[in-house]
């Protein structure tokens, strides 16, 4: 029985058979990883840029806080003439309504969809795109667009603003090829996405 064993010990006919299938096993994850990891990559750049494109919007539109265009800044010691007093609006599209503002729907719409107004997430022109037109899966629960003052404006009767304007994208998910239907949700959800630009003056339109 010792000599089967040392026969079967001393056998090397199956090695290379063994060590290729786990070295094609190693490289074929390794290969797996590497095309996830750049569709993944893709995907969170395409929402970056249409976040970029959604803060561009915001701050040559009118505000999503709709009272901020009648936002004076005058009394309590404020004249006109003076710098624009601390003021802060957070608008949610979830909840479709703004932190000590009121919410302008029509406002939001262009920002998701863009200043040619077709509501549609759909290809246009670079000038005329929205967030959704550049990544389609992006709808109004998952945007925030807040308004920070900086003390650049100047109040008065109009007064004019010049808040930090930040266009955040959340909730969105990486739609991977291969390790979809493996991974759990929370690992396939995408880091909040976010770009600041500064307004110049939010009543000038565009």
């Amino acid at each position: 029985m010792m000599r089967h064993f040392r026969t079967f010990k001393s056998d090397q006919s199956g090695a290379t058979a063994v060590e290729f299938s786990l070295l094609t096993t190693i490289m074929s994850v390794a290969t797996i990883g590497m095309v996830e990891l750049a569709v993944g990559f893709f995907q969170y750049h395409e929402v970056r840029q249409a976040a970029h494109i959604g803060a561009r919007i915001a701050v040559t539109h009118d505000p999503v806080a709709g009272d901020m265009t009648a936002m004076t800044g005058l009394g309590n010691n404020t004249n006109a003439g003076d710098a624009m007093p601390a003021y802060s609006r957070v608008c949610s599209g979830e909840s479709q309504s703004c932190s000590g503002g009121t919410y302008d729907a029509a406002a939001m719409s262009t920002i998701l969809y863009g200043p040619d107004g077709d509501n549609a997430c759909a290809s246009t022109t670079k000038l005329r795109m929205g967030i959704c037109d550049v990544q389609q899966d992006i709808r109004p629960r998952h945007v925030t667009v807040e308004y920070q003052g900086t003390g650049l404006g100047v109040a008065g009767n109009p007064a004019t603003l010049s808040p930090v304007v930040t266009v955040r994208v959340t909730g969105m998910h990486f739609n991977l090829i291969l390790l979809d239907a493996l991974l759990p949700n929370k690992l396939k959800q995408m880091p909040t996405v976010e770009v600041s630009m500064l307004a110049e003056d939010l009543r000038t339109g565009s």
